[in-house]
Protein backbone atom coordinates (compact mmCIF):
# COMPACT_ATOMS: atom_id res chain seq x y z
CA UNK A 1 0.00 0.00 0.00
CA UNK A 2 1.37 3.39 -0.99
CA UNK A 3 2.23 5.87 1.75
CA UNK A 4 -0.50 8.56 2.05
CA UNK A 5 0.69 11.96 0.90
CA UNK A 6 -2.37 14.09 1.74
CA UNK A 7 -5.08 14.25 4.39
CA UNK A 8 -7.55 13.00 1.80
CA UNK A 9 -5.48 9.94 0.89
CA UNK A 10 -4.89 9.16 4.58
CA UNK A 11 -8.65 9.19 5.21
CA UNK A 12 -9.22 6.99 2.17
CA UNK A 13 -6.75 4.46 3.53
CA UNK A 14 -8.31 4.56 7.01
CA UNK A 15 -11.82 3.83 5.73
CA UNK A 16 -10.71 1.16 3.29
CA UNK A 17 -8.62 -0.59 5.93
CA UNK A 18 -11.52 -0.53 8.38
CA UNK A 19 -13.82 -2.18 5.84
CA UNK A 20 -11.22 -4.78 4.94
CA UNK A 21 -10.95 -5.80 8.60
CA UNK A 22 -14.66 -5.66 9.50
CA UNK A 23 -17.66 -7.37 7.92
CA UNK A 24 -20.43 -5.12 6.62
CA UNK A 25 -23.06 -6.71 8.83
CA UNK A 26 -24.25 -6.89 12.40
CA UNK A 27 -23.37 -10.02 14.34
CA UNK A 28 -26.46 -11.87 15.56
CA UNK A 29 -26.29 -13.97 18.72
CA UNK A 30 -29.05 -16.52 19.43
CA UNK A 31 -29.18 -15.75 23.15
CA UNK A 32 -28.43 -13.06 25.76
CA UNK A 33 -24.76 -12.35 26.35
CA UNK A 34 -22.69 -13.30 29.35
CA UNK A 35 -20.81 -10.40 30.98
CA UNK A 36 -17.56 -11.60 29.37
CA UNK A 37 -19.16 -11.86 25.91
CA UNK A 38 -20.71 -8.42 26.14
CA UNK A 39 -17.50 -6.82 27.37
CA UNK A 40 -15.71 -8.28 24.35
CA UNK A 41 -18.32 -6.69 22.04
CA UNK A 42 -17.91 -3.33 23.78
CA UNK A 43 -14.12 -3.49 23.48
CA UNK A 44 -14.24 -3.76 19.68
CA UNK A 45 -17.05 -1.17 19.35
CA UNK A 46 -19.15 -3.24 16.93
CA UNK A 47 -22.97 -3.51 16.93
CA UNK A 48 -24.56 -6.84 17.90
CA UNK A 49 -28.13 -8.16 18.02
CA UNK A 50 -28.97 -10.51 20.90
CA UNK A 51 -32.02 -12.43 19.72
CA UNK A 52 -34.78 -12.80 22.29
CA UNK A 53 -32.75 -11.17 25.05
CA UNK A 54 -35.45 -8.59 25.82
CA UNK A 55 -37.97 -11.35 26.57
CA UNK A 56 -36.32 -11.56 29.99
CA UNK A 57 -37.83 -8.15 30.84
CA UNK A 58 -41.34 -8.38 32.36
CA UNK A 59 -42.33 -5.55 30.01
CA UNK A 60 -42.09 -7.90 27.04
CA UNK A 61 -45.08 -9.98 28.15
CA UNK A 62 -47.02 -7.19 29.86
CA UNK A 63 -46.91 -4.17 27.58
CA UNK A 64 -49.95 -4.46 25.37
CA UNK A 65 -52.11 -1.37 24.92
CA UNK A 66 -54.68 -2.36 27.56
CA UNK A 67 -51.96 -2.87 30.15
CA UNK A 68 -50.22 0.40 29.32
CA UNK A 69 -53.50 2.29 29.60
CA UNK A 70 -54.31 0.60 32.91
CA UNK A 71 -50.96 1.65 34.37
CA UNK A 72 -50.57 5.11 32.80
CA UNK A 73 -54.24 6.08 32.37
CA UNK A 74 -54.62 9.84 32.47
CA UNK A 75 -51.00 10.55 33.38
CA UNK A 76 -49.45 13.46 31.52
CA UNK A 77 -46.38 12.74 29.43
CA UNK A 78 -44.21 14.91 27.20
CA UNK A 79 -45.17 14.36 23.56
CA UNK A 80 -43.13 15.54 20.58
CA UNK A 81 -44.85 16.66 17.37
CA UNK A 82 -43.59 17.37 13.85
CA UNK A 83 -45.28 17.68 10.45
CA UNK A 84 -43.32 14.88 8.79
CA UNK A 85 -42.05 12.73 11.63
CA UNK A 86 -38.54 14.12 11.16
CA UNK A 87 -37.30 14.23 14.72
CA UNK A 88 -34.29 16.48 15.43
CA UNK A 89 -33.17 16.88 11.83
CA UNK A 90 -31.95 19.31 9.19
CA UNK A 91 -34.93 21.05 7.57
CA UNK A 92 -35.03 23.70 4.85
CA UNK A 93 -37.03 26.74 5.95
CA UNK A 94 -38.96 28.25 3.03
CA UNK A 95 -39.47 31.48 4.99
CA UNK A 96 -35.81 32.52 4.83
CA UNK A 97 -34.19 29.98 2.50
CA UNK A 98 -31.88 28.47 5.13
CA UNK A 99 -31.26 25.00 6.53
CA UNK A 100 -31.86 24.58 10.26
CA UNK A 101 -31.44 21.92 12.88
CA UNK A 102 -35.09 21.74 13.88
CA UNK A 103 -36.30 20.24 17.13
CA UNK A 104 -39.89 19.06 17.55
CA UNK A 105 -42.66 20.92 19.28
CA UNK A 106 -43.00 19.40 22.75
CA UNK A 107 -45.84 19.69 25.19
CA UNK A 108 -47.77 17.75 27.84
CA UNK A 109 -50.49 15.35 26.73
CA UNK A 110 -52.74 12.80 28.35
CA UNK A 111 -51.23 9.34 27.82
CA UNK A 112 -54.53 7.78 26.81
CA UNK A 113 -55.13 10.51 24.21
CA UNK A 114 -51.61 10.03 22.85
CA UNK A 115 -52.04 6.26 22.41
CA UNK A 116 -55.42 6.71 20.72
CA UNK A 117 -53.83 9.17 18.28
CA UNK A 118 -51.17 6.62 17.33
CA UNK A 119 -53.73 3.86 16.91
CA UNK A 120 -56.02 6.01 14.79
CA UNK A 121 -53.19 6.76 12.36
CA UNK A 122 -52.48 3.05 12.01
CA UNK A 123 -56.01 1.64 11.96
CA UNK A 124 -57.91 4.48 10.26
CA UNK A 125 -55.26 6.43 8.30
CA UNK A 126 -57.65 8.22 5.91
CA UNK A 127 -59.40 10.08 8.72
CA UNK A 128 -56.53 10.42 11.19
CA UNK A 129 -54.76 13.64 12.13
CA UNK A 130 -51.68 14.30 9.97
CA UNK A 131 -49.65 15.41 12.99
CA UNK A 132 -46.84 12.99 13.78
CA UNK A 133 -46.55 12.38 17.51
CA UNK A 134 -44.09 10.34 19.52
CA UNK A 135 -42.82 10.11 23.08
CA UNK A 136 -39.05 10.40 23.02
CA UNK A 137 -37.86 12.32 26.07
CA UNK A 138 -34.30 11.25 26.88
CA UNK A 139 -34.14 12.44 30.46
CA UNK A 140 -34.32 9.06 32.20
CA UNK A 141 -38.08 9.16 31.67
CA UNK A 142 -38.64 5.76 33.30
CA UNK A 143 -37.88 7.41 36.64
CA UNK A 144 -40.02 10.44 35.84
CA UNK A 145 -43.18 10.48 33.72
CA UNK A 146 -43.18 6.73 33.08
CA UNK A 147 -42.55 5.74 36.70
CA UNK A 148 -45.74 3.56 36.83
CA UNK A 149 -44.00 1.25 34.33
CA UNK A 150 -40.61 1.12 36.06
CA UNK A 151 -41.30 -2.17 37.84
CA UNK A 152 -41.89 -3.85 34.46
CA UNK A 153 -38.20 -3.46 33.64
CA UNK A 154 -37.22 -5.72 36.52
CA UNK A 155 -33.51 -5.61 37.27
CA UNK A 156 -32.62 -4.15 33.89
CA UNK A 157 -29.88 -6.01 32.02
CA UNK A 158 -27.66 -7.61 34.68
CA UNK A 159 -25.02 -8.97 32.28
CA UNK A 160 -24.42 -5.46 30.93
CA UNK A 161 -24.14 -3.92 34.38
CA UNK A 162 -21.63 -6.56 35.48
CA UNK A 163 -19.57 -6.15 32.30
CA UNK A 164 -19.49 -2.35 32.45
CA UNK A 165 -19.31 -2.06 36.22
CA UNK A 166 -22.12 0.50 36.35
CA UNK A 167 -25.86 1.00 36.37
CA UNK A 168 -27.50 2.76 33.42
CA UNK A 169 -27.03 6.51 33.37
CA UNK A 170 -30.53 6.76 31.87
CA UNK A 171 -33.38 4.42 30.96
CA UNK A 172 -35.80 5.79 28.38
CA UNK A 173 -39.06 4.54 26.90
CA UNK A 174 -39.85 5.38 23.27
CA UNK A 175 -43.42 5.10 21.94
CA UNK A 176 -44.59 6.10 18.46
CA UNK A 177 -45.56 4.68 15.08
CA UNK A 178 -44.17 4.31 11.56
CA UNK A 179 -44.74 7.96 10.69
CA UNK A 180 -41.80 8.96 12.86
CA UNK A 181 -38.18 8.67 11.72
CA UNK A 182 -35.13 9.58 13.79
CA UNK A 183 -32.63 11.39 11.58
CA UNK A 184 -29.05 10.15 11.57
CA UNK A 185 -27.20 11.13 14.73
CA UNK A 186 -24.83 9.69 17.31
CA UNK A 187 -24.72 9.42 21.10
CA UNK A 188 -21.80 9.25 23.50
CA UNK A 189 -23.35 6.29 25.30
CA UNK A 190 -23.17 2.52 25.14
CA UNK A 191 -26.79 1.83 24.24
CA UNK A 192 -28.73 -1.39 24.72
CA UNK A 193 -31.89 -0.97 22.67
CA UNK A 194 -34.70 -3.33 23.69
CA UNK A 195 -37.57 -3.82 21.26
CA UNK A 196 -40.88 -4.51 23.02
CA UNK A 197 -43.65 -3.91 20.44
CA UNK A 198 -43.38 -3.38 16.69
CA UNK A 199 -40.09 -3.36 14.79
CA UNK A 200 -37.18 -0.94 14.42
CA UNK A 201 -35.11 -0.50 11.28
CA UNK A 202 -31.61 0.79 11.98
CA UNK A 203 -29.09 2.19 9.52
CA UNK A 204 -25.66 2.21 11.18
CA UNK A 205 -22.42 3.93 10.18
CA UNK A 206 -19.08 3.56 11.95
CA UNK A 207 -17.64 6.63 13.71
CA UNK A 208 -14.50 6.25 11.57
CA UNK A 209 -16.63 7.14 8.52
CA UNK A 210 -17.34 10.62 9.87
CA UNK A 211 -16.02 12.27 6.69
CA UNK A 212 -18.77 10.47 4.74
CA UNK A 213 -21.77 11.85 6.65
CA UNK A 214 -21.42 15.57 5.87
CA UNK A 215 -21.20 17.00 9.37
CA UNK A 216 -22.03 20.71 9.48
CA UNK A 217 -22.81 23.50 11.92
CA UNK A 218 -26.47 24.48 11.65
CA UNK A 219 -28.54 27.25 13.25
CA UNK A 220 -31.03 25.81 15.71
CA UNK A 221 -34.81 26.15 15.47
CA UNK A 222 -37.94 24.51 16.80
CA UNK A 223 -41.37 23.66 15.43
CA UNK A 224 -44.17 25.75 16.92
CA UNK A 225 -47.89 25.19 16.51
CA UNK A 226 -50.05 27.57 14.48
CA UNK A 227 -53.81 28.18 14.26
CA UNK A 228 -53.87 27.15 10.60
CA UNK A 229 -55.31 23.61 10.24
CA UNK A 230 -53.77 23.33 6.76
CA UNK A 231 -50.29 24.26 8.01
CA UNK A 232 -50.25 23.48 11.74
CA UNK A 233 -46.48 23.96 12.18
CA UNK A 234 -44.00 26.75 11.60
CA UNK A 235 -40.24 26.81 12.04
CA UNK A 236 -39.10 29.29 14.70
CA UNK A 237 -35.33 29.96 14.67
CA UNK A 238 -33.63 30.60 18.00
CA UNK A 239 -33.16 34.25 18.89
CA UNK A 240 -30.39 35.09 19.38
CA UNK A 241 -29.05 32.53 16.92
CA UNK A 242 -27.44 29.42 18.36
CA UNK A 243 -25.51 26.79 16.42
CA UNK A 244 -25.54 23.01 16.62
CA UNK A 245 -22.07 21.80 15.65
CA UNK A 246 -21.08 18.57 13.97
CA UNK A 247 -24.55 17.50 12.83
CA UNK A 248 -24.54 14.77 10.12
CA UNK A 249 -26.51 16.06 7.12
CA UNK A 250 -26.28 13.03 4.83
CA UNK A 251 -29.43 10.90 4.62
CA UNK A 252 -28.14 7.32 4.32
CA UNK A 253 -31.38 6.21 2.64
CA UNK A 254 -30.82 8.74 -0.14
CA UNK A 255 -27.05 9.03 -0.32
CA UNK A 256 -25.20 11.16 -2.86
CA UNK A 257 -23.63 9.41 -5.84
CA UNK A 258 -21.68 12.56 -6.70
CA UNK A 259 -20.05 12.70 -3.27
CA UNK A 260 -16.72 10.87 -3.43
CA UNK A 261 -16.67 10.29 0.31
CA UNK A 262 -20.15 8.81 0.35
CA UNK A 263 -19.05 6.25 -2.23
CA UNK A 264 -16.63 4.89 0.39
CA UNK A 265 -19.29 4.61 3.09
CA UNK A 266 -20.84 1.22 3.85
CA UNK A 267 -23.98 1.64 5.95
CA UNK A 268 -25.14 -1.43 7.86
CA UNK A 269 -28.86 -2.24 7.98
CA UNK A 270 -30.52 -4.24 10.72
CA UNK A 271 -34.14 -4.93 11.68
CA UNK A 272 -34.91 -5.33 15.36
CA UNK A 273 -37.82 -7.69 16.07
CA UNK A 274 -39.92 -7.76 19.26
CA UNK A 275 -37.85 -9.31 22.03
CA UNK A 276 -34.48 -8.45 20.47
CA UNK A 277 -31.76 -6.27 21.99
CA UNK A 278 -29.39 -4.24 19.83
CA UNK A 279 -26.05 -3.22 21.26
CA UNK A 280 -25.51 0.17 19.64
CA UNK A 281 -21.91 1.15 20.40
CA UNK A 282 -20.95 4.62 21.54
CA UNK A 283 -20.50 7.24 18.82
CA UNK A 284 -21.97 5.14 15.99
CA UNK A 285 -24.15 7.13 13.60
CA UNK A 286 -27.66 5.74 13.34
CA UNK A 287 -30.92 6.50 11.59
CA UNK A 288 -34.03 4.76 12.91
CA UNK A 289 -37.39 4.00 11.31
CA UNK A 290 -40.11 1.85 12.79
CA UNK A 291 -43.16 -0.29 12.13
CA UNK A 292 -46.13 -0.49 14.45
CA UNK A 293 -47.33 -3.77 15.85
CA UNK A 294 -50.86 -5.12 15.52
CA UNK A 295 -52.17 -2.68 18.12
CA UNK A 296 -50.90 0.37 16.25
CA UNK A 297 -47.89 1.31 18.38
CA UNK A 298 -44.15 0.75 18.38
CA UNK A 299 -42.54 0.62 21.81
CA UNK A 300 -38.91 0.24 22.88
CA UNK A 301 -36.70 0.82 25.90
CA UNK A 302 -33.08 1.89 25.73
CA UNK A 303 -30.56 1.59 28.52
CA UNK A 304 -27.78 4.19 28.26
CA UNK A 305 -24.45 3.48 29.92
CA UNK A 306 -21.64 6.03 30.13
CA UNK A 307 -18.96 5.34 27.55
CA UNK A 308 -15.32 5.04 28.60
CA UNK A 309 -13.53 8.29 27.83
CA UNK A 310 -10.10 7.15 28.97
CA UNK A 311 -8.00 5.06 26.62
CA UNK A 312 -7.48 5.74 22.90
CA UNK A 313 -10.99 5.36 21.42
CA UNK A 314 -12.63 8.72 22.22
CA UNK A 315 -9.63 10.95 21.36
CA UNK A 316 -8.96 8.88 18.22
CA UNK A 317 -12.50 9.36 16.91
CA UNK A 318 -12.32 13.09 17.60
CA UNK A 319 -8.94 13.24 15.85
CA UNK A 320 -10.47 11.56 12.79
CA UNK A 321 -13.33 14.09 12.86
CA UNK A 322 -10.86 16.97 12.98
CA UNK A 323 -8.81 15.52 10.13
CA UNK A 324 -12.02 15.07 8.13
CA UNK A 325 -12.91 18.71 8.66
CA UNK A 326 -9.42 19.87 7.68
CA UNK A 327 -9.53 17.69 4.57
CA UNK A 328 -12.88 19.20 3.54
CA UNK A 329 -11.63 22.75 4.10
CA UNK A 330 -8.43 21.99 2.20
CA UNK A 331 -10.43 20.60 -0.75
CA UNK A 332 -12.60 23.74 -0.86
CA UNK A 333 -9.52 25.96 -0.82
CA UNK A 334 -7.85 23.90 -3.56
CA UNK A 335 -10.99 24.22 -5.71
CA UNK A 336 -11.03 28.00 -5.20
CA UNK A 337 -7.37 28.27 -6.13
CA UNK A 338 -7.98 26.18 -9.25
CA UNK A 339 -10.84 28.47 -10.32
CA UNK A 340 -8.55 31.51 -10.09
CA UNK A 341 -5.97 30.03 -12.44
Amino acid sequence: MDQPTTLESALHELIQTYHELNFNRVDVRPHPASPAEFLRDVMINRPVVYKGAATELPAYTRWNVDYLLSKMGDCEITVAQTPYGNADSMVFNDADGRNYFVMPYEGPENFKSFIRHLQEQKLNPDNASPRVKYSQSQNNNVEEEYSPLAEDLGNGIPWAEVALGQNPDATNIWIGNERSVSAMHKDNYENLYCQIRGRKKFTLISPLETVCVGEKSLPQARYELTDDPENPFQIMPDSPETLVHGWPTMDPDVGDDENEWWKLCRPIHVVLEPGDILYLPAMWYHKVAQESGDEGICCAVNFWYDMEYSGPFYPTVNFVRNISLLSTLQKKQDDKDADKR
